[in-house]
């Protein structure tokens, strides 16, 4: 595979030109820059220190600049982890918060809701049977699934309010008013969150693999969803704090939707024509491209996917993890431009071979 041509694909992302001026964001470049031991270790215990009073202040003003003034992914990715640190609890004491993402593929005829209670006694069971850790058993649920869009409205500093005690968690728990988790009609891939608190050991099972409790918690959870309206598939991911799930739930949701995007456009495409092309491209704005189109000179409108890169994404690996599924799907037609599109702008696989780029899947 020509890792230079991958690497050749512009980011097109809207990162401030100058640097700013932010604390924060000159924290995370000391620590990034790593110049001696010293200098990054009194820098990261400043980044850890000013994020904590911010959200202690309820005043999160300045973090906010810094995450949307990054000048490139690694100080994203930086801030996050900071931040995600902020979030932990620091003392046995303080309260652990996790949320179980759970990725559902849903095929419906029609728009409806989803059952979202949570099925607690069998994931703690599982969980215990499986991964040994008992610590589960000591963890409360709250009783309904949330959706991404109502996890992504719970402020920062209202998570960390909720982690200093016992009495502050509990308290948060009961304003937590789950909304139904509603679908479309239609192919579509929905992000549900089960979420829990439970004391400082619980900490051991954030960012953990699931290993063999996955495919026992996939079965409770297909039971859960699935009635005789729609079909669903339900894919179980590792624990962690809700803020750190919500991202990863994210990139699950675009890789699926891609996966199946992929699958609908390869096949509809060979229903016509024996060679499905394949454009890969980023847009000015923000966007990464991946274009359908028959080898053959055809009539028929490009199939696009166009997917809005958030500020931690590397687009080496969101394209690589493309490629791996081109290989399944049988599909060698493909090339990569290394110049941005402007906005609007979708060549066909015909076009697109007279521009910039080359097959990635040869030299």
């Amino acid at each position: 595979m020509n890792t230079e041509l991958i690497l050749s694909i512009p980011d097109t992302r809207p990162y401030p030109d100058t640097p700013n001026k932010n604390e924060l964001l000159r924290y995370a470049a000391d620590i990034l820059a790593n110049k001696n031991a010293a200098q990054s270790k009194l820098a990261s215990g400043q980044l850890l220190a000013e994020i904590v009073q911010e959200l202690q202040q309820r005043h999160t003003l300045s973090l906010s600049v810094a995450m949307a003034m990054g000048q490139n992914p690694a100080q994203y990715r930086l801030l996050w982890q900071y931040l995600c640190k902020a979030l932990s609890p620091q003392n046995n004491d303080e309260i652990q918060w996790l949320a179980f993402p759970i990725a559902a593929v849903i095929g419906a005829n029609h728009s409806g809701s989803l059952n979202n209670s949570v099925p607690v006694s069998d994931i703690q069971r599982l969980i215990v049977e499986y991964n040994q850790l008992d610590i589960i058993k000591n963890a409360h649920f709250l009783p309904k699934l949330i959706g991404s869009l109502q996890l992504s409205e719970i402020a920062a500093e209202d998570w960390f309010d909720a982690k200093r005690s016992l009495a502050n968690a509990e308290d948060f728990a009961n304003k937590i008013n789950a909304q139904p988790v509603c679908y479309d009609k239609g192919q579509q891939v929905v992000m549900l969150y089960a979420l829990c608190y439970g004391a400082f050991e619980l900490a051991d099972m954030a960012g953990k693999p699931l290993g063999k409790a996955a495919l026992p918690l996939m079965q409770v959870w297909q039971e859960l969803f699935n009635n005789q309206d729609i079909t669903v598939f339900a894919n179980p991911m590792a624990a962690d704090l809700p803020i750190a799930a919500l991202q990863q739930g994210n990139a699950q949701r675009r890789r699926m939707a891609l996966d199946i995007f992929t699958a609908n456009a390869v096949r509809s495409i060979r229903l016509q024509f024996p060679r499905v092309g394949v454009v890969i491209a980023s847009e000015i704005g923000g966007a990464l491209l991946f274009i359908f189109h028959p080898i053959e000179p055809n009539p028929l409108p490009p199939l696009v996917f166009r997917h809005f890169l958030t500020p931690e994404e590397e687009i080496p690996l969101i394209v690589a993890d493309f490629l791996d599924l081109m290989t399944q799907c049988k599909v060698e037609h493909i090339h990569i431009l290394s110049e941005a599109l402007p906005k609007g702008e979708v060549p066909t696989y015909a076009q697109a071979i007279e521009m910039k780029g080359g097959n990635p899947f040869f030299s």
